[in-house]
């Protein structure tokens, strides 16, 4: 199955990408995406994505906002056929 990735501001820049597509196996969640496929596909910056996603994950990066079809995302949430998933790093202003 298919699912797009879309990127904003500094993890586009990070990429170089603004969104990509990925085959993944049915029954794939969320935080395999985000750990193991797009790393895979991104191996020059991969160590510096997981660091993220790590820190994500702990809570440590919480203004990062993962979105799958519109909605605010779980990671343990299942993807689907056709799911769009964007991912929006921290936002700074003042």
């Amino acid at each position: 199955m298919r699912v797009k990735v879309k990127y904003f501001a500094s993890i586009r820049e990070l990429f170089g990408v603004s969104e990509e597509e990925y085959e993944v196996e049915r029954g794939v969640k969320l935080a395999d995406l985000l750990l193991n496929h797009i790393p895979s596909r991104h191996a020059h910056v991969a160590e510096v994505w997981r660091d993220k996603v790590e820190g994500f994950m702990r809570g440590g990066e919480a203004s990062y906002i993962v979105i799958v079809n519109g909605d605010r995302a779980r990671l343990d949430q299942e993807l689907k056929d056709g799911d769009v998933v964007a991912v929006l790093p921290p936002v700074g202003g003042g």
